[in-house]
């Protein structure tokens, strides 16, 4: 008799269900696999492994000492699996950790919020000034990339150089495509348009133009071609742009592990760089996701430890081309940063606990992206840079030549994060950060609101422990939900009122101080509306939304952040009551911009419609404080 129960359920993904199901298959006691969720579920244990939708949240959170319940996904991790939220969630680590690899790792971001192309032009004087100073400095060798924050599959990226270009990327998805003819597309290619408003967030980021080059021919798939031919033989090479998909698991709250056999995919064209002259850039040299490259197969898809012994064509300044081959020492450098990276990542999102939170009874498998640079100009010949987060990743475009390492794959997190689950044990002793078994390497354990996790079995063996955990987790999210929505408050008194001059008739900069948190203010604001002294002190809250109560809909009364102040203020009066009626001066606006200065003290800037604001002080204070994020200001006397 099976010791639990097994809802197993993928409609539009026929491989992984297969693939789940042969993992479950293969233990040593295999579960009862059913394909609709219980009704009776309190009286058996049970395995949730389905697509996100299908899965059952509350059965997550509810969890209890019997039955046990174990999912095949976290509820709430989108400062991973969003780009804008990745971005965000990066850099306000980075802000407080300069010394983490990830300082290095992540090209260089800017997040944006917009549903029409005209929405730029405030942007360039706000939270896109930066970039634009360097867009106008028109350097031929910075290029910039353009990726919608919630599509996948390659939908959305466009490459430009220069405010008009991008502009003109936007006004090129608001075209009704019915009224324009399709136009040819590249060979390898299919359309990746887009509609702006239905998309909103949009992450640019600088373009990394110096990535590791290859010839995927190299290594011919059987059936296409002979034996690798010796290099020397082989004057036809052209160097190919590709990128590393690596397979990684995350276990409890919160085991990290990386699968060691990792997949390169190989854009479809030669790699050149983008060039200012070019009429259109050619996109199918420059984007290596398989998805865009359908008709091609599993032509572009090798493993990464395949390519050992393959020439190195990259563009670098030093050296001769293809004078130099990938050695096995590179490749184990390679996956050594990608596992170290992970591990800074996943602590970069706990350090998010609105937009990733971590349950004990609860795995998932996410596919992560990385691209390797290469620089003859630094201590680091090859250097490893995360490009993005996936759930319930592409596993079909693999290819059935490298099923193989699916279906090894799928085993291993059967035996690695159900089985212990459900036994209360794992063989094998201890397991340590760094060690590989069955080809996961473990890149992190730490340890999240007093549990450990070296196993996610014998760390609630105590299923009474898992309750209580659960019970916290719930009482926590209703709690943050029902007190206010403030982010920071503190008392400052104005010791500067325009120390640099009046430059607006009815708008005047403040310089304040303030004593408990030892943080300093910088705020423009309306003296018509609210007037203030040299001397005076004053209260101020930030807050990411109006709403006092709890929002309504979601897990455990937890709802979208779209949807908390629906029905707040209002200029007839006639809205929800908020935090507004505690306060006399409120401006919405938007974090824009993190500093760092020392290890210590950070600096964050919001805008309010153009009123700026910036607060420095030390990372503690100003944790809650997420960059991009929307925010309100509120001061009272």
């Amino acid at each position: 008799m099976s010791f639990f129960r097994a809802f197993v359920s993928w409609p539009s993904a026929q491989l992984t269900e297969k693939l789940v199901r042969n993992a479950l298959e293969s233990l040593d006691i295999p579960p009862t696999i059913v394909d609709a969720l219980p009704d009776d579920h309190a009286s058996q244990d049970l395995l949730q492994w389905s697509t996100y939708d299908l899965l059952d949240h509350d059965l997550t959170y509810e969890a209890g000492s019997s039955p046990k319940v174990l999912s095949s996904s976290y509820v709430i991790r989108k400062a991973l699996i969003r780009k804008h939220y990745l971005s965000r969630c990066i850099h306000n680590y980075v802000v407080k950790h300069p010394d983490s690899i990830l300082h290095r790792a992540v090209p260089r971001t800017w997040d944006l919020e917009l549903s029409f192309a005209d929405e730029l032009d405030e942007m360039w004087g706000d939270e896109l000034w930066d970039l634009g100073s360097e867009l106008e400095d028109g350097s031929d060798e910075k290029w910039w990339i353009l990726k919608p924050g919630m599509a996948d599959r390659g939908m959305g990226i466009r490459l430009f150089h220069t405010k008009q270009e991008l502009e003109r990327i936007f006004q090129d998805f608001e075209k009704d495509d019915e009224d324009e003819p399709e136009p040819e597309r590249e060979e390898g290619t299919r359309d990746t348009g887009v509609v702006t408003s239905q998309l909103r967030h949009f992450v640019i980021q600088e373009y990394l133009s110096n990535p590791l080059l290859l010839d995927p021919s190299e290594v011919p798939l059987p059936g296409h071609g002979n034996p690798r031919v010796p290099q020397t033989d082989r004057p036809d090479l052209n160097g190919h742009k590709f990128h590393l998909r690596a397979y990684c698991v995350a276990s409890g709250a919160l085991t990290v592990y990386l699968y060691e056999r990792i997949l390169a995919l190989f854009s479809a064209l030669p790699y050149s760089m983008p060039g200012h002259d070019d009429d259109e850039i050619h996109l199918a040299a420059h984007l290596t996701n398989t998805s865009l490259q359908t008709e091609r197969g599993e032509a572009g898809v090798r493993l990464f430890d395949e390519l050992v012994g393959c020439k190195i064509l990259s563009f670098t300044d030093g050296g001769q081309h293809g004078a130099l081959v990938l050695s096995i020492i590179d490749v184990q450098d390679i996956k050594d940063q990608m596992s170290q990276i992970l591990a800074e990542t996943f602590k970069a999102a706990l350090n998010m606990s609105v937009h990733f939170q971590t349950l004990p009874n609860a795995f998932e498998l996410y596919g992560i992206d990385f691209l390797v640079t290469h620089s003859s100009n630094s201590d680091r010949r090859f250097q490893v840079q995360l490009l993005e987060v996936n759930s319930e990743p592409a596993i079909e475009l693999t290819g059935p030549r490298l099923t193989w390492i699916l279906q090894d794959l799928f085993q291993a997190i059967a035996q690695t994060c159900v089985e212990p689950f459900f036994k209360g044990s794992s063989q094998g002793g201890e397991w340590r950060v760094g060690e590989v078994r069955q080809h996961l390497k473990k890149c992190l354990d730490t340890e999240v609101r007093g549990f450990a996790n070296t196993c996610p079995g014998p760390a609630f063996a105590d299923f009474e422990a898992l309750r209580s955990f659960t019970k916290a987790t719930s009482i926590c999210a209703t709690m943050s939900s029902q007190s206010s929505s403030i982010v920071f408050d503190d008392i400052f008194t104005i010791n500067g009122i325009d120390k640099e001059g009046k430059k607006f008739d009815r708008v005047s900069r403040l310089f304040a101080h303030s004593k408990n948190y030892d943080m300093d203010l910088t705020l423009d604001y309306n003296i018509e509306l609210y007037p203030l002294n040299d001397g005076e002190s004053f209260a101020l809250a930030l807050a990411t939304s109006l709403h006092k109560g709890p929002p309504s809909g979601g897990a455990n009364g937890v709802g979208e952040e779209e949807d908390k102040d629906r029905d707040v203020w209002r200029p007839d009066g006639k809205g929800v009551r908020g935090l507004e009626e505690e306060y006399d001066y409120v401006m919405y606006g938007k974090v824009y911009r993190f500093d760092g200065g020392t290890a210590e003290i950070v600096t964050a800037f919001a805008s309010f419609g153009g009123l700026l604001m910036s607060l420095t002080g030390s990372f503690r204070h100003m944790a809650n404080i997420v960059l991009g994020d929307p925010i309100y200001i509120l001061l009272r006397k």
